[in-house]
């Protein structure tokens, strides 16, 4: 595999600083917004926000016999809709920058599953060694919340549960045939917000009118995360592989404490 350009780069920082950001962002929406609503919000607004963008690049999806479909339904449900309501739930537990923190277990299970499945994305020692470090380090944040037990040791465990799903959409969405970037965005999302839609109205009470600020937050983590970032995730994944693309999410913890703290 070439080196990467100086683009991918790029793109990986701006998905640290868009999933950083979201963990700050969720502390405020389910504050005042059930954490499956919320999802749906999210998720729905990211819909629309793929859609102009994909009217402004003149794309369109494939048609619905497309084996695309089938692959990003898999990967909307495990790789958005779950995670993005377990993540929700675990920030009403913990602070946002443990959520942050948690989310870091995603690239210790996409290196192993990378290894499995993906050719050309393999563990060597330098990399194992790697892994083997974020891991400890992990453990060494999440020790202290998993000692106190009760809420912030459920929290931390559904925010690693919705970890691990990110590392399987990770490699699932390298194995999916090809298509552009935003359309893949979009095709995860759609799913995605069938799914989210679907469990918030079997789960959850009736959704009622949020604070102006909750509201914006719900939106703002459509817009810039979900939307703008699956299309960054999209692309990272098909031109460098799901491991080089998780690499973002060791980082974006740092940007995630910053924010939390102010």
């Amino acid at each position: 595999m070439t080196r990467p350009r100086p683009t991918d780069w790029i793109v990986m920082a701006a998905l640290v600083i868009a999933w950083g950001s979201a963990f700050a962002g969720l502390r405020i929406a389910v504050a005042h917004i059930h954490p499956l609503w919320n999802t749906v919000i999210r998720i729905w607004v990211a819909v629309a926000t793929l859609a102009v963008v994909l009217a402004l690049q003149r794309q369109a999806p494939p048609g619905p016999r497309d084996p695309a479909w089938k692959v990003y339904a898999i990967t909307g449900f495990i790789g958005m809709s779950a995670p993005f309501a377990l993540f929700a739930f675990a920030a009403a537990r913990v602070p946002s920058a443990v959520n942050a923190m948690c989310n870091g277990a995603s690239p210790i299970f996409t290196a192993v599953l990378a290894h499995l499945f993906v050719a050309g994305d393999r563990l060597t020692w330098r990399r194992s060694a790697g892994i083997g470090l974020g891991f400890g380090g992990l453990l060494v944040l999440m020790a202290p919340g998993l000692a106190h037990g009760g809420g912030e040791a459920a929290g931390i465990a559904m925010a690693v549960a919705g970890a691990a799903m990110y590392a399987f959409a990770n490699v699932l969405v390298k194995r999916s045939p090809a298509v552009t970037p935003t359309v893949g965005a979009l095709m995860m999302c759609l799913w995605a917000g069938v799914f989210a839609l679907g469990t918030a109205a079997v789960l959850a009470p009736p959704p009622t009118m949020p604070p102006p600020g909750a509201l914006a937050a719900a939106v703002a983590l459509g817009v810039f995360p979900t939307a703008l970032g699956s299309i960054g995730y999209v692309y990272l994944i098909q031109r460098r592989g799901p491991l080089f693309m998780s690499m973002s999410i060791y980082v974006a913890p740092l940007w995630a404490t910053l924010l939390g703290v102010a």
